[in-house]
């Protein structure tokens, strides 16, 4: 197999594993639940949406239109945000398979040489109107790091980690399908 595919491959694979796993067992009216405490699967589903987001205007180097419920990159943060009851489920949902989706056609499209390029992280930034000062710790995290970094954590690891945290808020639901 080589590198695209298996990028490709896993990008899908965390879409699926998203609405197989997750999506389709927990009704939108429970999503903003934290039994035991934790994030909602709709705050995990927001988060790494919203990281991926970020990643994806920095590669592709375009413009970014905000979402009204970004609130200011709000989001980036792990831990669950006081205004997170606020988010429409279904929104969030509909903003997620979009983004995923978004992911695969630009792992297409990625010139696998590019993997080893810094991007202009100051510029992508810039462009999404990141508060470089509120985010600091993000930006002394991406800004050094290879495109390949930006692949295999935002659009690809982050992803894969917080949906094996959303399976386990799934089950402690009750819901469970096993």
């Amino acid at each position: 197999m080589d590198l695209r595919t298996w990028l490709v491959t896993e990008a899908r694979e965390s879409r699926t594993r998203l609405q197989a796993q997750v999506l389709e067992h927990v009704p939108t009216e429970l999503r903003g639940e934290r039994p035991g405490g934790g994030s909602s699967i709709n705050w995990g589903l927001f988060h790494v949406t919203t990281h991926a987001q970020l990643a994806l205007v920095v590669l592709k180097k375009q413009g970014f239109e905000p979402a009204g419920d970004l609130r200011e990159w709000g989001g980036l943060e792990e831990e669950e945000a006081p205004w997170s009851s606020e988010l429409d489920p279904a929104e969030v949902e509909s903003r997620a398979i979009d983004i995923l989706g978004t992911i695969v056609d630009y792992l297409y499209e990625v010139p696998i040489g590019a993997l080893d390029a810094r991007p202009e992280y100051a510029d992508g930034f810039e462009r999404a109107g990141l508060d470089l000062d509120r985010f600091a710790w993000l930006v002394r995290m991406w800004a050094v790091q290879p495109t390949s970094f930006v692949v295999r954590w935002p659009l690809l690891g982050h992803i894969g980690n917080h949906i094996g945290e959303l399976v386990a808020v799934r089950n402690r639901l009750g819901l469970s399908p096993f």
